[in-house]
């Protein structure tokens, strides 16, 4: 037996391996990449603690505002009713001064007459005139004693 080796031209392509450029550095990008991150993530933590403030200084302020209102409009309601109770009075003063009703109660309460324009007097005084009263010592006399028993009652009544 007879053993054929073939050779044939053809080669197997050669393939070259290139090795990657690979430098060392000292903290390199991934430091840089972690601070980088933690200071988003600070950031975004930032930004949601102050809309959620502002979120809630809205709705406090609201709130506030409506309580606010609600006194305001408690407020309105006494005052009309003062101003309905002022008028209330008003009228009723004006009707109790009035001339016609003063008459009215003088007449029919009291008892009291109409003037009679006859018994009225008028005096006219000068800048240099003088009314002088006499009063004679018995009418002295007599009013002390008058005050004085008005003095003793009074002491009497607390």
């Amino acid at each position: 037996m007879t053993t054929v080796l073939l050779h044939t031209a053809q080669t197997a392509p050669k393939m070259e391996r290139t090795q990657p450029k690979v430098q060392v550095v000292r903290g390199g990008r991934h430091g840089l990449n972690r601070a980088r991150q933690l200071a988003s993530s600070t950031l975004s933590v930032l930004a949601v603690a102050l809309l959620l403030g502002l979120v809630v200084s809205v709705v406090y302020s609201q709130a506030r505002i409506t309580e606010l209102n609600g006194e305001i409009n408690d407020t309105k309601t006494q005052l009309t009713a003062a101003q309905s109770e002022y008028d209330y009075l008003s009228t009723q003063m004006s009707n109790i001064t009035s001339r016609t009703n003063l008459q009215q109660v003088a007449e029919g309460q009291l008892g009291l007459v109409p003037l009679d324009p006859s018994q009225v007097t008028y005096v006219q005084l000068e800048d240099q005139s003088v009314i002088e009263k006499s009063t004679s010592s018995a009418e002295l006399l007599l009013s002390d004693v008058r005050t004085a028993a008005l003095d003793l009652l009074g002491s009497l009544n607390p």
